[in-house]
């Protein structure tokens, strides 16, 4: 069955593309309220508000919306199907009604015509300019030059009306580019949307099975990977999936090693341009960006060390995967990203690393930094633990038996350091620095060392399925207990249940034989997508989604926990 979706939860786009499609509220359209095309280089700007348009008014629209094409019907009769063919043109075909489209006015924005009849919109700020080619129909675009917000002239408005020929058709084209536009060969409209359902057809191939009440929204889930990936641009040397099309329009320095899990078997390429595309910016210490997009950077904060974790996953799904000279880039990468933080994000004397804010975690405004920073803390040694071992596991495989020893005795150093330094006998605490003091809380990151697995002793073991079972609510794990007096329900990481720390703990309890457990978060949560979709975070007691509708880790975290522990 076609993949359908509301638009005002999921953007319509494709793989490779910079562009989409999607409603935008009253409170953050430029226009207000209504469908605009959105470029993504550099974050999201919107572009064009879109609307059909008949007889000089603007008409009211419902919305069609599959993986390979938009279609809008507008009140009267008429049609206006949008699909983009290749990734760096939107076409446009009507009849019956025509089309209006505006680009929001503002600094450095101005519209020109060019040779042969085609207009361009120059969007200084974002460093994309598109060009609008009419194919069929008459096109008319209403720009005055005026003095601007600065001291120089610019477009006052920029809205470019296509009427209809005479048998009420039209056609058009808008292209991305950035200093030069060469107008190419135009396909078919027929023929772009052709090439649009075999790309995505070819990529459902091979998603991972799941049980028959999954389907459906597995597939919106690979849908929502498949349009949320762009092609190499920029900082972006290899195919990379956004965390959304909608809102976080960059990859973020943890998120990308759930999204290349999840394809790990079913397009095993994309899944190592996944793990590896913050590897492509280190800098000279190890560190890698906490989040970037083709156009921007972000260095001064970072992620936790959950690659390694990834890896050994990955690994173990996929061994063919792991060919010598990944296990060699790979090495590299983790390498450099552990020595990092084993020496300086460590205080002297000590061998446990820390953050110095909730962003570096990855959990924001969790309640176990409300004392202060730096913090020194359980979930982050446990990744390391894990990533060491795993480093050992990579150079044991190359053959080099000495160096392998050396890593595994700092797992093993890091583990008991962990333990001794952290549990306090029913629970893991934190530690601030420089001050020694001790770190209690209600959040569910004091139960992350549960990723550790069969590696914990018994005890220990024990205490954090307890804890863990304390946060458990009908639709998976709460960030911070329902009890706490610090919950907040629309709280971010102070309560929402998340994808990232429900594929964590679920590992852990897995490879400890919680198979009843795991079971019963993993349904959860897969309920909770059925019925919500592929948001951010969602609360911890309706299951309503909040904040972005169509987050790729959400969607990659259902496909796993679907097809492995359901």
């Amino acid at each position: 069955m076609p993949v359908e979706f509301d638009v005002t939860q999921c953007p319509f786009s494709r793989f490779g593309s910079y562009f989409s499609l999607s409603i935008t509220t009253a409170d953050r359209g430029d226009l207000g309220r209504g469908l605009y095309l959105h470029t993504h280089h550099g974050g999201s700007t919107q572009a064009f508000k879109i609307d059909p348009i008949r007889g000089g008014e603007v008409l009211e629209f419902e919305i069609h919306a599959t993986a390979t094409q938009l279609v809008l019907t507008p009140a009267g009769g008429g049609e206006i199907a949008m699909v983009i063919s290749p990734a760096g043109t939107v076409r446009f075909r009507g009849s019956g009604v025509g089309l209006r489209l505006e680009m929001p006015a503002m600094r450095w924005r101005f519209a020109y015509e060019l040779p042969g009849g085609a207009w361009g919109f120059n969007m200084a700020r974002t460093d994309v300019q598109l060009a609008l080619d009419t194919l069929m129909g008459e096109l008319v675009v209403d720009a005055p030059w005026v003095k601007g917000q600065g001291f120089c002239k610019e477009s006052g408005r920029m809205v470019a009306v296509l009427t209809p020929e005479r048998d009420g058709t039209f056609e058009a084209a808008v292209d991305e580019f950035t200093t030069t536009w060469i107008k190419p060969e135009r396909p078919a409209f027929g023929a772009c949307t052709e090439e649009v359902v075999q790309a995505y057809t070819a990529w459902t191939n091979g998603l991972p099975k799941v049980e028959p009440m999954y389907e459906p929204t597995r597939d919106l889930a690979g849908y929502v990977n498949w349009s949320a990936t762009v092609d190499p641009a920029g900082n972006l040397t290899r195919r990379t999936m956004l965390m959304s099309k909608m809102s976080m329009c960059n990859v973020f320095a943890w998120d990308h090693a759930f999204n290349a899990m999840a394809h790990c078997s079913h397009d095993p390429e994309l899944a190592w341009d996944q793990l590896m595309v913050m590897s492509d910016k280190q800098d000279p210490y190890g560190k890698s960006p906490d989040n970037m997009n083709d156009r921007d950077m972000m260095y001064t904060f970072s992620k936790p060390p959950v690659q390694g974790w990834a890896l050994r996953r990955m690994w173990d799904e996929n061994p063919a995967l792991l060919t010598p000279e990944r296990l060699a880039e790979a090495y590299d990468y983790l390498s450099k990203w552990s020595n990092w933080l084993c020496e300086h994000r460590t205080w002297p004397g000590d061998i446990l690393p820390f953050y110095i804010h909730g962003f570096d975690s990855g959990w924001d405004n969790s309640t176990i930094f409300d004392e202060g920073i730096p913090l020194v803390a359980p979930d982050l040694a446990a990744y390391l633990v894990i990533q060491l071992e795993v480093l050992a596991d990579i150079t044991k495989a190359l053959g080099r038996e000495a160096e392998a020893a050396v890593w595994q005795r700092r797992s093993g150093d890091m583990l008991a350091a962990l333990v001794e330094r952290l549990w306090t006998g029913d629970r893991f605490v934190g530690i601030r620095r420089p001050s020694g003091k001790i770190v209690e809380c209600d959040s569910l990151i004091t139960c992350m060392p549960m990723v550790l697995g069969s590696r914990l002793p018994q005890n220990i073991r024990t205490s954090l399925v307890k804890r863990i079972r304390e946060h458990l609510t009908p639709w998976g794990l709460a960030t911070e207990k329902l009890t706490s007096s610090q919950y907040q329900e629309n709280g971010y990481w102070r309560g929402p249940i998340w994808a990232p720390s429900t594929l964590l703990v679920v590992s852990g309890l897995a490879d400890i034989g919680e198979d009843n457990l795991v079971k019963t978060i993993a349904r959860a949560f897969c309920k909770m997508c059925r019925q919500n979709g592929f948001a951010e975070n969602f609360d911890a007691k309706s299951g309503v989604g909040h904040y972005d509708p169509a987050y790729t880790w959400t969607s990659s975290v259902f496909m796993i926990l679907a097809s492995e522990y359901c």
